[in-house]
């Protein structure tokens, strides 16, 4: 026991350090995402699969949501807290509550959605997207938990062993002659993320008290009130014109569409990383150092990561082709110059994220909003001639250029913004 219990410690050293394990991590959860909805796309009928990624779309929302609410501002105020453990605590049973309303919101909302269609309600699947949606934001949770502690080894091994125990289930029902189908592979993706979360959550278990909850309760919804909106805006720019373009085009579009933002998402991950660790990084390097070291420090992740970033990119939309027709067949080749637009929007994404580092670390995450409103409405205002003129390809160069128009809000932004003093005395600092 003593040897498996310093394992994750003897991981750390080995691996060099949280940055590593955080792209490490990063790769095992995005890595499974992509292989899980590769299997989906090979195991069940097209149907199922628009139904399988309807149903991640809508967890996805709720999961912003949480993000928005739990995790952000917790990547954010880890590092500057008084007293970690009951600050853990506190958001741990905050994230729990938070959690099962949000499974209670996709129950209702995907309800509403196939009876307003004047389908039968499938209870199977809408179930199974509640539970989804519980289980990934409590690991949702426990991982952002973790990292922010010391424990990214322990992330690790947790997700790590999600992604190892879907695939065995999997294969056990296929091996077992029993049917899959959409509701299937959701219950499955929820109780491994279920199963795989339990050791952490029991371990972390503690009663934060009302007085801390409410007090992390306050310093959170300080950051998420902006972020919140947000989260909003963003569903209207990205998976509503998925929604649209499957609503006007038809399944097999959408289908075209999914399969490549599933090989842009190869590089994504390493963007996602970063929320692991460069938040906090930069919520550190402004208390400590103010403007000039939080700047220092973004410019420095900026350049290390720009290279890799631009790598992946050339490598995944340059011979998009081969690319789609490999993983997907060769009926997903001609989403070729989607796939390549997707990939100029990754470029936005990671020059608009750096960008919002600043402003998060500054608590002002109302600029974020405001720069995100204005990609929904470049979103909204050319959804209607692209998607109609240019099809697919249209929709995902509108997806594209919202993440631009929010980039250029942002470093506007930055422009006229007055440099604000850091927080230098305690009284400044989060108590929790």
């Amino acid at each position: 026991m003593r040897i498996l219990s310093a394992l994750p410690a003897r991981l750390s050293r080995r691996l060099g350090g949280p940055a590593l394990l955080s792209l490490l991590d990063q790769g095992a959860v995005s890595g499974f995402g992509f292989l899980a909805g590769i299997a989906a796309a090979r195991l069940i009928d097209m149907e199922g699969f628009g139904r399988f990624a309807l149903v991640l779309i809508v967890a996805g929302f709720a999961q912003g949501l949480h993000n928005a609410l739990v995790t952000a501002p917790l990547m954010t105020l880890a590092g500057s807290v008084r007293d970690p453990a009951r600050y853990a605590a506190a958001v741990g049973a905050g994230a729990l509550v938070l959690a099962a309303g949000l499974a209670l919101g996709v129950v209702g909302a995907l309800a509403l959605y196939f009876a307003v269609r004047g389908e039968a309600v499938p209870v199977g699947l809408v179930t199974a997207a509640g539970a989804l949606t519980l289980a990934q934001n409590l690991q949702l949770t426990a991982r952002r938990l973790l990292f922010a502690y010391g424990g990214g080894a322990k992330a690790l091994a947790m997700d790590l062993a999600r992604a190892a125990s879907f695939p065995l289930a999997v294969a056990g029902l296929w091996a077992a002659g029993i049917p899959l189908d959409a509701a299937r592979l959701v219950e499955l993706l929820a109780l491994t993320a279920f199963l795989t979360t339990l050791p952490t959550l029991v371990a972390r278990a503690a009663a934060p008290g009302r007085r801390r909850l409410a007090t992390a309760t306050r310093r959170h919804w300080q950051m998420a009130r902006w972020l919140l909106p947000v989260v909003l805006v963003t569903f209207g720019q990205e998976q509503l014109v998925w929604i649209l373009a499957g609503g006007v085009l038809g399944d097999e579009a959408l289908g075209g569409l999914r399969a490549a933002q599933y090989l842009v998402g190869l590089v994504l991950l390493t963007l996602a990383a970063t929320e692991n660790v460069v938040p906090t990084g930069a919520g550190r390097a402004y208390d400590t150092g103010g403007e000039a070291a939080l700047r220092a420090y973004l410019l420095g992740v900026t350049r290390r990561l720009g290279i890799p970033v631009g790598c992946l990119l050339a490598l995944v939309a340059g011979p998009a082709e081969l690319w789609l027709g490999l993983v997907f067949g060769e009926t997903y080749a001609p989403y070729a110059p989607a796939l390549r637009w997707l990939a100029l929007g990754v470029v936005f994404i990671f020059l608009r994220d750096m960008a919002a580092q600043i402003f998060r670390a500054r608590r002002r995450t109302d600029v974020i909003f405001r720069a995100f409103a204005v990609s929904f409405a470049v979103s909204l205002v050319l959804i209607q001639p692209l998607l109609t003129r240019y099809g697919a390809t249209g929709a995902a160069a509108v997806v594209a250029l919202a993440h631009g128009a929010s980039l250029l809000a942002l470093l506007a932004a930055l422009g006229r913004a007055p440099v604000p003093k850091a927080p230098t005395t305690p009284a400044e600092s989060p108590r929790c």
